[in-house]
């Protein structure tokens, strides 16, 4: 057993959803806003944080790394800035070129994990949004003897999408099956959160059998493919977690987070979660403004009613105007007597006034980046 608890992550950001569109037109998945202040890539990143990880690998696909340069900055909320801490940023498509080309494709993965002289290695995504504890995930793997410890959640079996991982544990280990190609899923499901704890010896040669053979992918994916031929050992993760896998199950996550148990389990357990900071004036709520249930980020006015509703920083609901079961995101404004339910206002948007945007429960509609809303947009 290596004693050094010295760990590196590889995070890889090129899931690319099409259920989630308009949302991630002009974004990846991972710098999509959450909570009012937060985004989604602040959970892994802060998980990685608190596990004193402090050089982090990171991939994305080509044209979309604009938001992530805008959000991480020099990384310094993330404890990313330092003399020996960095993260470096690659483009997924780079490396199918270099694969096109017959060129080693894989080299810069090598060349990281050789010289950061980790013994291990976290390979994680920012598709679910929970709080894992790697140090502890870490400690049960160097007891294990294991060269691949993979963390888990036991969910209802809806919660997992079609090509998600789903853990059975059988006779002779742990095996993955995608969630589409189960016909018999049980009530209750282990999905895989696409988080692992490595040998980093082993990844390197793992990683070089995988450019010999001509396989491309993240590394997590192509660990997962590959779960049945490995002697891997599972960790349970027991805490808050969203998987966010459409424009609903994003809605509703967001919405969770307006009960107090779930909103302080997931951002105010023992492992804090960090964002880019944002020096601004509080929000300001005029005299005949209602505000029920909600909550909202620093910099807004508000003179109408928000109810139900998560409004991001910066946003402006005007008077007369009634935000109700809706998330807005950053510089969003609602003008004079708007209504706004069921819907999910993007960043820059504005609705102007008297205009009625409504959609339901099962399907808030989605109003894209920067649009002006002149007309009545009603989805029932």
């Amino acid at each position: 057993m290596n004693n050094s608890n010295k760990m590196v992550g590889m995070l890889s950001n090129v899931t690319h959803n099409p259920e989630l569109k308009p949302l991630v037109d002009e974004r990846p998945l991972s710098t999509l806003p959450f909570e009012c202040k937060y985004r989604l890539i602040d959970f892994p990143l802060s998980s990685l944080s608190n596990a004193h990880v402090d050089s982090i690998f990171m991939t994305f696909n080509q044209g979309e790394t604009q938001s992530v340069f805008d959000h991480l900055g020099s990384g310094t909320e993330w404890g990313l800035d330092g003399l020996n801490s960095r993260f470096f940023i690659y483009i997924q498509q780079d490396f199918d070129r270099l694969k096109a080309e017959g060129k080693q494709y894989f080299a810069q993965h090598i060349n990281f994990l050789r010289k950061s002289k980790a013994p291990y290695t976290v390979l994680i995504g920012s598709k679910f949004v929970c709080d894992v504890d790697l140090q502890a995930v870490l400690r049960l793997h160097k007891q294990s003897g294991k060269n691949v410890t993979a963390v888990y959640k036991k969910v209802e079996s809806e919660v997992a999408a079609p090509y998600d991982t789903i853990f059975r544990f059988e006779e002779d280990g742990l095996k993955h099956c995608y969630t589409n190609q189960v016909e018999d899923l049980q009530e209750k499901e282990n999905l895989c959160l696409n988080l692992f704890i490595v040998n980093t010896e082993w990844l390197i040669d793992f990683i070089m059998k995988m450019q010999e053979a001509g396989e491309i992918a993240s590394i997590s994916h192509l660990v997962r493919v590959h779960l049945d031929d490995l002697d891997v050992n599972g960790y349970e993760y027991t805490g808050y977690m969203s998987n966010i896998k459409d424009v609903k199950s994003f809605y509703d996550a967001n919405m969770m987070m307006l009960n107090p148990a779930n909103f302080t389990s997931l951002l105010y357990s023992s492992q804090p979660v960090y964002t880019k900071i944002k020096n601004e004036v509080p929000t300001y709520f005029s005299p005949e403004s209602s505000v029920e249930n909600s909550q909202l980020g620093s910099g807004c006015i508000v003179e109408g009613s928000v109810k139900d509703s998560l409004i991001s920083r910066a946003s402006v609901v005007e008077a007369g105007a009634t935000v109700e079961a809706s998330l807005l995101f950053t510089n969003s404004k609602v003008k004079e007597n708007a209504v706004v339910k069921y819907a999910i206002i993007d960043k820059n948007v504005v609705i102007e006034n008297g205009v009625s945007v409504i959609g339901t429960k099962e399907k808030p509609v989605v109003i894209p980046k920067g649009s002006v809303v002149t007309e009545d947009v009603i989805e029932l």
